[in-house]
């Protein structure tokens, strides 16, 4: 389950087939009203690094306040299958480098980061710097109401960390929903 990759970089795909399950990126199923960031900035939050057109904008970050550390929580609107990430920062030493992923925990808080993650992963100056693609264990990323990353470090092992974009990918996972059926 929770595994560090040396990790191959591989363009980023609009779509792809994995598994069977064609991939997308998942922005339009997050539920962004409900996202929440442990230690980020004032003025600088979360929303730089997820919303579309922020996260287009290399020069704005989602950044750190008291130190290097950050959590995002990210719920989505409905289940679905991740299938891969990109995280991409700054060439400046302040992108995330060890980075854990953890799926259907709405709580999770710096106390509970050293838990077992779903995956973890400790990522090279280029491919943060180019947002590399990062490819899941699909046995292990099923049916995930959120998913969380915790930013453990930075690339300069210094105070701030800087996040310009993060792009989950998968697919949904067709269910009926019980709030649009009529009563006969």
């Amino acid at each position: 389950a929770g595994k560090d990759w040396e990790l191959a970089p591989r363009v980023c795909r609009v779509q792809s087939a994995v598994m069977g399950v064609t991939e997308t990126d998942l922005l339009e199923e997050m539920d962004l009203h409900s996202v929440e960031c442990l230690n980020q900035a004032a003025g600088k939050d979360w929303g730089n690094a997820l919303k579309q057109g922020y996260r287009e904008d290399p020069g704005i970050f989602c950044q750190s306040d008291d130190d290097e550390q950050l959590v995002l929580t990210i719920p989505f609107r409905q289940i679905v299958n991740l299938t891969s990430i990109a995280i991409q920062g700054p060439s400046d030493g302040t992108a995330p480098k060890t980075v854990k992923v953890f799926i259907n925990k709405p709580n999770l808080s710096f106390e509970n980061t050293s838990k077992k993650a779903s995956a973890s992963f400790v990522l090279t100056p280029e491919q943060v710097t180019s947002g590399s693609v990062i490819e899941l264990d699909f046995t292990v990323f099923q049916n995930v109401r959120c998913v969380s990353f915790f930013v453990d470090d930075n690339q300069g092992g210094g105070e701030v960390t800087n996040v310009s974009k993060i792009v989950v990918n998968g697919a949904t996972v067709h269910t009926t929903n019980m709030t649009e059926l009529k009563k006969c």
